[in-house]
């Protein structure tokens, strides 16, 4: 039997072997042997097929790659971590100690993992990225060209949901001309039985010029039913034949499409789940809301 020193080096060689395999292949398309290759094939009971190669600045020491197939981590010779996006695109890099020989990363890409052999020590950092989230068409209120914008996601039958219209009202009182304020949909349909028809109707009631009237309604709500629909915007003085035409139209499906097209894209997991100039909210106080604007704001200063 070979001992445990023994072992763990094989381990350790096998691993390096499977990392600079790993490495390798970001750049094989850069080779000048890659045109004589396929670019796909079979052999027996395997099918491959190379996807497009990018170039990765500096020395490659190590790497990890996100479960969730969005980002690339590289670890370099100059003391850095360069996460990339899987499409090439740079997101930006993270300082570490000179010593530092491998990373890691966390299941949902949270915390970066690193080890120092000079110190024998483990560290973490966490990390935090900002998002893109398309807001054309979006419901908006505040100013137009405010530094700050606030991105909401929301269930109209989310109990968490229904103490932030008050919040949000504070907060642009707070930051008048400083926050636009933009609405998308994520109706949590397997267990909220109201959420998709009353996100319809809000819907409907914008192609009116009523939604933020009709969203403080539907927040304002005890409980929702099909009969409150009706009755909202029969309150609001809403034309109720074409509202009704409205919430079921395939514009409507549209819309509410690609708002959870872009909460899936932007990792929205529950609601609500809230994006201020595409950094993700945790504390959702109005204190809360101003640390992180006043942050914000501050660094765009600079």
């Amino acid at each position: 039997m070979k001992n445990n020193s023994s072992t763990k080096k094989q381990m350790l060689i096998k691993r390096s072997m499977l990392i600079a395999a790993l490495i390798a292949n970001v750049a094989i398309y850069s080779s000048p042997s890659i045109a004589a290759q396929p670019l796909a094939g079979h052999d027996k009971q395997v099918r491959w097929q190379y996807t497009p190669s990018w170039k990765v600045q500096g020395d490659v020491i190590d790497m990890a790659h996100s479960l969730d197939d969005k980002r690339v981590f590289f670890l370099t010779s100059d003391q850095k971590v360069l996460i990339y996006s899987t499409e090439g695109k740079l997101l930006g890099s993270i300082p570490v100690d000179p010593q530092v020989a491998h990373i890691d990363i966390s299941p949902i890409g949270d915390k970066l993992y690193l080890f120092d052999r000079s110190k024998k020590e483990f560290s973490s950092i966490s990390l935090a990225f900002q998002r893109t989230i398309d807001t054309t068409d979006a419901p908006a209120k505040g100013a137009e060209n405010a530094p700050v914008s606030i991105v909401i996601f929301t269930d109209f039958e989310c109990p968490y949901c229904k103490k932030l219209p008050p919040v949000l009202e504070q907060v642009e009182k707070n930051n008048s001309g400083k926050v636009r304020i933009f609405f998308k949909n994520m109706p949590l349909i397997s267990i909220h039985k109201m959420a998709e028809g009353a996100a319809r109707a809000a819907i409907a009631a914008k192609k009116q010029g009523k939604f933020w009237p009709y969203h403080d309604k539907l927040f304002a709500a005890d409980k929702l039913s099909p009969q409150k629909l009706q009755q909202f915007a029969e309150e609001l003085g809403l034309d109720i034949k074409r509202f009704n035409q409205d919430m079921q139209a395939q514009e409507t499906t549209n819309i509410l499409q690609k708002d959870m097209y872009d909460a899936r894209n932007a990792g929205v997991e529950g609601t609500p789940t809230i994006f201020i100039n595409g950094w993700t909210l945790g504390n959702r106080s109005v204190e809360g809301f101003q640390e992180m604007i006043d942050t914000l704001v501050a660094e765009k200063q600079q």
